[in-house]
């Protein structure tokens, strides 16, 4: 029997249907359930753990690692791992992995699709004149059709995108270091309409688009966040909204999350700038394939294989030697 570790808020299956932790129960693991911890917590709460479920709400620092001689994996139930130590997981041997399930990418990739339409035709402004009894309101809606949608970095949800404005008259263009062919971020940012950021959250990609970025956009342009909040900074996106240098804005992930109540783009023209609490792609069709993704993972590891999706690939000769060692 193995120990498992997992947050108490986790991802739903069907509804009515078995969750996370009632799977890995019927497995036979012993379970616990870890919420707020301290460091002086860590080695009692993880000493004995062969697995853990990460929660997008905490960080997993070095220190775990270090007190927690018995532990394969940590897998994230969605798609970001950016809460988890990556350099301590690579050194103490530590596998890291997450649930790309398909669901989970259209439906970002559908949801970022509708966030550049509802920006660029307005959507909020004609809501709001229809609940205050302006009926037909002037406004300076603009179609997608001609337009050019520039996605700074071209992975899995990237490449969704893509797929979904197939038949929309526009032209995509893409800018990721990683995939040959694409755009320099500064050549994108100047000729795109449109700009989706599509990131996981490093140390290169934090801050990445700042106010000299953001003065490379052109003032009509639209900037749209559906992956990792870090990613922009804050203070310069929206100095640029209210400065009139950027048209509009889509953003559902935040540096902060929960996001604090002063962040300034709570201040800025809500007409213009859409926000939603990092869950604007969540569906219910996700649930049963992130349970079961995030089982298999948990399932895989401690039998020695490996997990579908792992984020760190470069440690498995180590990840094999510590597991050799723990049999």
């Amino acid at each position: 029997m193995s120990k498992i570790a997992i947050p108490p808020a986790q991802p739903a299956g069907a509804p009515g249907g078995p969750t996370l932790e009632d799977k890995l129960r019927a497995a036979g693991h012993e379970i616990v359930v870890t919420d707020r911890w301290s460091d002086a917590d860590l080695a009692r709460i993880f000493a004995d753990v062969d697995a853990v479920v990460a929660s997008p709400a905490r960080q997993y620092p070095a220190d775990l690692f270090a007190v927690a001689p018995r532990l394969r994996l940590i897998t994230s139930p969605v798609i970001g791992v950016d809460t988890i130590d990556l350099d301590a997981a690579n050194e103490f041997g530590v596998l890291v992995a997450n649930c790309p399930t398909a669901e989970n990418i259209i439906g970002i990739a559908e949801a970022t699709v509708m966030l550049i339409v509802a920006v660029l035709l307005n959507l909020k402004q004609k809501e709001r004149s229809l609940r205050e009894g302006h009926f037909r309101p002037r406004h300076s809606s603009h179609i997608l059709h001609g337009r050019t949608v520039g996605l700074v970095g071209y992975g899995r949800i990237a490449r969704n995108v893509e797929q979904r404005l197939q038949g929309w008259g526009v032209t995509v263009q893409a800018a990721d270091p990683y995939v040959p062919g694409t755009l320099s971020l500064d050549d994108l940012l100047r000729t795109s309409d449109v700009v989706s950021v599509h990131v996981v959250l490093t140390k290169e990609t934090r801050n990445m688009i700042g106010a000299r970025e953001l003065a490379l956009m052109k003032p009509s342009a639209i900037l749209v966040n559906t992956s990792r909040g870090g990613a922009i900074v804050e203070d310069a996106l929206a100095e640029a909204l209210n400065a009139g240098r950027l048209a509009g804005a889509a953003l559902d992930v935040f540096q902060q999350e929960p996001i604090n109540m002063d962040n300034p783009l709570l201040g800025c023209d809500p007409d213009r700038v859409i926000m939603t609490p990092h869950a604007i792609g969540h569906n219910v069709e996700t649930g049963p394939t992130g349970v079961q993704m995030a089982f298999d993972n948990i399932d895989r590891a401690l039998r020695g294989e490996l997990p579908e999706s792992v984020i760190n690939p470069e440690i498995i000769p180590a990840w094999q030697r510590r597991m050799a060692m723990l049999h």
